[in-house]
């Protein structure tokens, strides 16, 4: 039984190319395929780290001048950094990664596998740091809007 379900014997499967209309020959072109990795690279996970710590900043930042929630702030970092410490020690303990020897550039050019096949490596990218990045970006305007409804009293 095949595993997938596409059709071996169609050749436009096999060749690249249009059929010339003086002749019946295909046009064969080369397809350079990229390896398809496994392994997220760790530079992804320091850019979605990086959001996180952003988005962090923004409420210490916003809500400094209240002591109740310093306070509130105070226990959500002590959360983050349960969070975010414990997978890293576990990461250590795992040992290095096949992806921490290429560079970040490679990984974002290259192929990324997922349960429901290949991905492009800035795709996979984006699926990790999108909704960090989002809801750093909706920390800064809300610390806008509270500062600046301060500022209107």
């Amino acid at each position: 039984m095949r595993a997938n379900h596409a059709r071996h014997d169609d050749p436009s499967l096999r060749f690249e190319g249009a059929v010339s209309s003086a002749s019946s020959t295909r046009r064969i072109t080369p397809i350079v395929l990229a390896p398809v990795r496994k392994q997220m690279h760790p530079g992804v996970y320091k850019l979605a780290l990086l959001c996180w710590v952003m988005l962090l900043a923004v409420f210490w930042i916003t809500f400094a001048m209240s002591a109740h929630a310093t306070f509130m702030v105070a226990i959500g970092t002590l959360y983050a950094i349960v969070f975010f410490g414990l997978p890293f020690l576990m990461s250590r303990i795992a040992g290095i990664s096949t992806t921490a020897s290429i560079s970040l550039r490679d990984f974002v050019d290259g192929r990324f596998d997922t349960l429901y096949g290949p991905i492009g490596g800035l795709e996979a990218l984006l699926q990790v740091i999108l909704v960090p990045l989002s809801l750093s970006i909706g920390g800064i305007a809300i610390g806008f809007i509270i500062h600046a409804a301060k500022m209107a009293n």
